[in-house]
């Protein structure tokens, strides 16, 4: 949970690492999951739906058929996340939901899993 502005963040972070590090990486990738996720951010969940996004097509299909960039469908997708109606599941899958107590929750009130957009990663090729 970064704490302070964006700026004041990446300049200290600039700062102590240099620009060009990897910290410098890393925190700005924190960041942007902060504009997306708020302040708590399940970075194992995006990190995860990060790597299904670069390691499959599924974010230029999504751009493809609503006719926005790969850019921009990567962040609809994230925002989908946040929001718990894409769910990076515990085996990997990939599902459209409907998150609990909402109005088309599942009868219990649990999560309602709409559709698998994508199938667990393969053992052999394992997400990091």
């Amino acid at each position: 949970m970064p704490d302070g502005t964006d700026e004041w963040i990446m300049s200290e972070v600039s700062q102590v690492f240099g620009p060009q590090s990897g910290e410098a990486k890393t925190m700005s990738i924190l960041l942007d999951y902060r504009r997306m996720y708020g302040p708590k951010i399940p970075t194992v969940a995006a990190r995860h739906l990060d790597q299904i996004l670069t390691r499959t097509d599924l974010a230029a299909e999504f751009a493809t058929a609503v006719g926005v960039t790969p850019e921009e469908a990567e962040e609809s997708m994230h925002s989908l996340h946040a929001q718990g109606l894409l769910l990076v599941a515990d085996d990997g899958s990939l599902w459209l939901t409907v998150p609990p107590d909402t109005p088309y929750s599942a009868p219990d009130g649990d999560w309602a899993f709409v559709e698998k957009k994508l199938d667990p990663p393969r053992k052999e090729t394992p997400i990091s």
